[in-house]
């Protein structure tokens, strides 16, 4: 994690903002600089990475690059109001951390070019006419490649096999990826003789409605599929769950710090080095449309015995020697 708090993080943050209003040529004595937009929620050790591999590519902000750093706070309108911020600049391009804020970008301009740091679907939701040649102005990491749900389905069933009622908790925005993931989890459901029902939320309140229903419905277990706005509320996901003894695997590793059951997920904090890689090229002369959409390198079991214990499972050793990493 970053060597900051979370405080201190988006008070940083604050402060940048306005001392990186300047105009782009101020810095190049008459000549403009390259200007890149970034949007992303506010987790600082995924902010950390990409800022960290910006510099290490020779791009300094305030000396030969300006950066236009927007952070949205959960559950607020802090999204369309930085979309609409960055979309009206005259910059290069926008680093998107994630599909809604690549979204409400080109919601707000079409034309802005856009590096997405994950993106569940970049071909069904229009940003790439395919993976190896995307055309057009956008790229970025797709991170829904074939089989990660069926995986996440196979692993639950691992360390719950008695838990037969399974939520599908989605909070995926756009087209493709809900569909893509729901396909799969259905599947994997038939193959292990187990039944999934789907709950969806596009909203704070709707996903609190929706957790209401699965604890209504007498769930017994949980999967959550990628979406921002899941990962913005995972304290509430893992308390919920705990409160429910809801076994549960989840998209990201940042719910296993929560205190969550499991993860099966890449290494977000490469994705975002990857998105600045990309980032760099096209300030430098190269045209998304040229760059491929590619998926994370890998995906990684995360596991929290603490979490186990108070659930009443016993993780099976085969499992553990497969984590990557165990907290608790």
């Amino acid at each position: 994690m970053s060597r900051f708090s979370r405080r201190s993080f988006l008070r940083r943050s604050a402060v940048l903002l306005p001392a990186l209003a300047v105009p782009g040529w101020a810095m190049g004595f008459g000549q403009r600089v390259p200007r890149i937009g970034f949007l992303s929620g506010a987790v600082p050790s995924l902010v950390s990475a990409f800022e960290t591999e910006i510099r290490k590519l020779g791009l300094v902000s305030g000396r030969n690059l300006l950066l236009e750093m927007r952070l949205s706070r959960p559950n607020t309108d802090d999204l369309a109001k930085h979309a609409a911020e960055l979309a009206a600049m005259d910059l290069d391009l926008v680093v998107a951390g994630a599909l809604p804020q690549a979204l409400a970008v080109r919601t707000a301009n079409p034309a802005m070019p856009m590096v997405i740091a994950t993106c569940p679907g970049m071909v069904s939701n229009g940003f790439a006419q395919s993976l190896d040649h995307p055309g057009g102005i956008y790229t970025g990491i797709d991170e829904l490649p074939p089989g990660v749900t069926a995986r996440r389905m196979d692993l639950l069933n691992v360390v719950a096999p008695t838990h037969k009622r399974i939520a599908l908790l989605s909070t995926t925005p756009g087209r493709g990826g809900h569909e893509t993931q729901l396909a799969d989890a259905e599947a994997a459901a038939r193959r292990l003789g187990v039944a999934v029902k789907p709950y969806r939320a596009a909203s704070f309140d709707e996903l609190k409605s929706a957790l209401n229903a699965c604890a209504a419905d007498g769930m017994e277990a949980l999967l959550n599929f990628q979406g921002g706005l899941s990962l913005a509320n995972r304290q509430l996901i893992v308390e919920f769950a705990a409160q429910r003894r809801l076994p549960a695997i989840y998209q990201s590793a940042f719910f296993v710090e929560a205190g969550g059951l499991m993860a099966w997920a890449p290494d977000q904090e490469e994705q975002y080095r990857i998105a600045a890689r990309y980032a760099a090229k096209i300030i430098r002369g190269a045209k998304p449309g040229d760059l491929p959409v590619v998926y994370p390198p890998g995906y990684q079991l995360s596991v929290n015995t603490t979490a186990a214990r108070t659930l009443g499972l016993t993780l099976p050793a085969s499992l553990l020697a497969k984590a990557t990493r165990v907290t608790g």
